[in-house]
């Protein structure tokens, strides 16, 4: 009888141990932070403020461990700001006016306009990834905004960052860089059997590469390569998408990211 009575107990144990609550999913809020200059010239003809500085990013409010939101939070604050800006979003907007403000100075009679938007979205969440989208668009001048599309790709449970290689087969890394490279040059109209240089791409060694920028999406990995990192800016970005089907044998099923 005793020792039926420790088996019970032992059982007990080990139901308890295995209901154990799971920790809730992370949730999410956008949060929002504006300032704008105006006052540049007729109001009526010209409704656009001197400077507007615009960002838009989740913020993690609940679930998980303290930690990783924490690690998460600060991972998304430092994308959307530059190294050499000031730090908090209230300090660099002042900058952008005051910089503004003597640039105004100098030139009364321009009509330039100057922006930042930047943007930090959840693009795909799973027990085991969070993929965090993050654009920066910024304006002060020229023929083109300065156009950043980069990807913060996080552990939900530790806030520490994914590295690529840990998501895919043990020969994963081959067959995807096979698979980008097509998508590549058919989105780029250069045939398979030319150079990549001789489209005005700069790959070391005229070899192709995968970009230092990718994250999930629901439909797909989403690999970036930002203007000029490869190319000249005027050729503009290149994005591909290599869809979920297309990664069966590429994504390691292990990685628990694979649809069902």
């Amino acid at each position: 009888m005793a020792a039926v009575a420790l088996l019970g107990l032992a059982l007990a144990a080990s139901c308890r141990r295995e209901a154990a609550p799971q920790p809730a999913p992370l949730r999410f809020e956008m949060r929002r932070f504006e300032r704008t200059l105006g006052g540049c010239g007729d109001a009526s003809r010209r409704a656009e403020p001197c400077v507007s500085f615009h960002v838009r990013w989740a913020e993690a409010v609940d679930g998980g461990a303290a930690e990783a939101r924490t690690r998460i939070n600060a991972a998304v604050a430092a994308a959307l700001q530059p190294l050499e800006a000031p730090r908090g979003f209230e300090a660099e907007a002042e900058r952008w006016i005051s910089d503004y403000q003597r640039f105004h100075a100098e030139f009364p009679d321009s009509s330039i306009t100057w922006f930042a938007r930047r943007t930090a979205e959840v693009a795909f969440s799973s027990e085991r990834l969070l993929t965090i989208e993050v654009r920066r668009d910024e304006f002060r001048g020229g023929a083109e905004p300065d156009s950043v599309r980069e990807f913060l790709n996080l552990s939900p449970s530790t806030g520490l960052p994914v590295e690529l290689p840990s998501l895919l087969e043990p020969d994963g890394m081959q067959d995807l860089k096979k698979l980008a490279e097509w998508h590549f040059r058919r989105q780029r109209q250069i045939p398979q059997d030319s150079r990549l240089s001789e489209a005005g791409f700069a790959f070391e060694d005229d070899a192709f590469a995968l970009p230092r920028h990718w994250g999930f999406t629901a439909r797909g990995l989403v690999l970036h390569y930002n203007p000029g990192e490869v190319a000249p800016p005027k050729l503009g970005p290149t994005t591909i998408l290599a869809p979920w089907n297309e990664l069966r044998g590429i994504v390691s099923a292990k990685a628990g990211i694979l649809p069902r």
